[in-house]
């Protein structure tokens, strides 16, 4: 039996905060599960079992950009300070360089970026942007 896309991402959210994972580790760990389980209990099981014997993660760059991007939604200027960088001028290229690889992730950084993706919140947590759709009535030819 197929189980629901749906039901899957739902069931999968908990884990993921839970763990602090970024949506592509828990994809990850959902491919790897899926193929042993036929409905929602077993898959909720499976997933249970996974976060008992899971054990911490070090974050690479790229997982980094995508919590930022897909997660937060912030730009490197807000999400720098919030890893512990200087808000300074070059923080754009600090982030840069840690996305990229070019600068190594430490520790500290990776444990607040899984912190941050378990739920937890600072007092100094930027305000996200409310993404509104566009309007047609935002669009005025005469302008």
């Amino acid at each position: 039996m197929k189980i629901d896309p749906d039901i899957i991402d739902r069931t999968a959210r908990v884990t993921r905060k839970k763990l602090g994972y970024t949506p592509s580790e828990i994809k990850e760990v959902i491919e790897t599960i899926l193929p042993t389980v036929a409905d929602r209990h077993e898959l909720r099981t499976a997933l249970e079992e996974y976060e008992k014997t899971a054990q911490y993660r070090p974050m690479t760059g790229e997982l980094i950009r995508e919590a930022r991007k897909k997660c937060f939604f912030f730009t490197a200027e807000q999400f720098g300070p919030l890893l512990g960088f200087k808000d300074s001028g070059s923080i754009r290229s600090t982030m840069s360089n840690l996305e990229n690889g070019r600068t190594e992730v430490t520790e500290m950084v990776s444990r607040l970026a899984r912190a941050y993706l378990a739920g937890h919140r600072p007092p100094d947590w930027p305000q996200t942007p409310k993404l509104k759709k566009p309007s047609v009535l935002d669009k005025n030819p005469h302008q």
